[in-house]
């Protein structure tokens, strides 16, 4: 399994934590589709407004997270890309 998907933001809530990022994609899914965005990565703050703006946007959002997407824990982001030149 890879561990960089592309997707349309179907969903995002915030908890005391971070925030949850769900994409619609095909391929291999994390638990409960959920890409884990942690308050402590030191770009939260940009990060969580890029997936907000692809959000609203419709805009395909690239999430690497920092292993393999496997289903039995959320997919944690090391970084997100958005591609305007769609």
């Amino acid at each position: 399994m890879a561990n960089m998907v592309s997707g349309k933001v179907t969903k995002i809530y915030a908890d005391s934590d971070g925030c949850y990022i769900k994409l619609d994609y095909s391929g291999g899914k994390p638990m409960d589709e959920y890409f884990r965005l942690l308050k402590t990565h030191q770009n939260y703050n940009s990060l969580y407004s890029l997936a907000v703006v692809s959000a609203v946007n419709r805009y395909v959002l690239s999430i690497r997270t920092v292993r393999e997407i496997v289903s039995t824990e959320h997919g944690e982001v090391v970084y997100m890309v958005v591609d305007w030149q769609v």
